[in-house]
């Protein structure tokens, strides 16, 4: 299926440093997700981390998961910062004190298997600094969750140097949806001071994705 067409030209902290011509080049280019993805975690990081990670955690990975209890103090958010270069998938890094999370983004329902897996061992690969914890996410189109589990499997399935498996070193996996991550961004909104919170900027997010997916409920 292809992607939908992208109607939003507003970018969140144009004028960030990361911005590079390269960068700039995936963002303006409708067919990838990648202004979608810096966008939408670009916002949420308006926020300290420990207010909306553990609640991304438990909805992707379920309330029993290992991740969303642990120290998400001052955890930072960066987009593309897994390093695979792959066309259908943006990785957004999570990186936190006790676990590293790689969030692969996509505005298809069912991205290629070795893109999601390349996501997976890249959250292994980065969680071995401090030996902290992996995870991995797949944030996917509405509608896309009866995908998710399937593709989950598949992408984690992959074998590493050693030969055990991606989805026995992850301790934890599962997806969210684009309109969750939008209603996450409204709550975060309704629970700020109405005087400082950055209402304008989850407005112009939560635009962008209605844009994208007509006739989401959010």
């Amino acid at each position: 299926m292809e992607p939908p067409a992208t109607e939003s030209e507003w970018l969140i902290d144009a004028a960030d440093p990361l911005l590079t011509d390269d960068k700039l080049a995936r963002i303006a280019d409708d067919g990838r997700p990648d202004r979608l993805a810096w966008n939408t975690f670009r916002t949420l990081a308006l926020w300290e981390a420990d207010r909306w990670v553990p609640p991304l955690l438990e909805v992707a990975c379920g309330e029993d998961n290992r991740l969303s209890t642990l120290d998400w103090t001052a955890a930072s958010v960066a987009p593309w910062g897994a390093g695979p270069d792959t066309p259908d998938v943006c990785d957004v890094v999570v990186d936190g004190p006790e676990a590293y999370v790689v969030v692969a983004c996509s505005l298809v329902p069912s991205p290629p298997v070795e893109q999601a897996g390349a996501a997976a061992v890249a959250a292994l690969d980065g969680s071995l600094h401090g030996g902290r914890e992996a995870g991995l996410v797949v944030a996917l189109p509405p509608g896309a969750d009866e995908g998710a589990a399937g593709l989950l499997e598949r992408a984690t399935a992959v074998k590493l140097i050693d030969g055990s498996l991606a989805a026995d070193m992850l301790a934890a996996t599962g997806s969210v949806t684009w309109a969750y991550l939008a209603r996450l961004a409204l709550d975060l909104v309704e629970e700020s001071d109405p005087d400082s919170g950055p209402v304008e900027q989850v407005h112009q997010l939560v635009t962008e994705i209605q844009a994208l997916f007509p006739g989401i409920e959010i």
